[in-house]
């Protein structure tokens, strides 16, 4: 099953004004965590309710959290 996607306002101005290299291979990460978004560590501080997790790719990593039938992108890193 593949979740849908809603970006958060920071991660939304931070992929476009990444150079298009690095929009690509965000996208790219973000589509794989889209087929499976559990499978990527869970790094919520502890007692905390929300379920956030990252996920990192060559040069660049997203914290998202899981929904029912969507993933929520918090935040975008690029290392590039």
């Amino acid at each position: 099953m593949r979740y849908g996607v809603v970006m958060e306002e920071l991660a939304s101005d931070v992929i476009g004004e990444l150079p298009e290299e690095a929009r690509r291979e965000v996208l790219e990460l973000v589509e794989l965590v889209r087929t499976d978004p559990r499978a990527w560590p869970d790094v919520r501080d502890l007692g905390s309710a929300e379920e956030i997790r990252e996920a990192f790719g060559g040069r660049c990593w997203l914290q998202y959290m899981p929904h029912a039938g969507a993933i929520e992108v918090r935040d975008i890193g690029w290392a590039g």
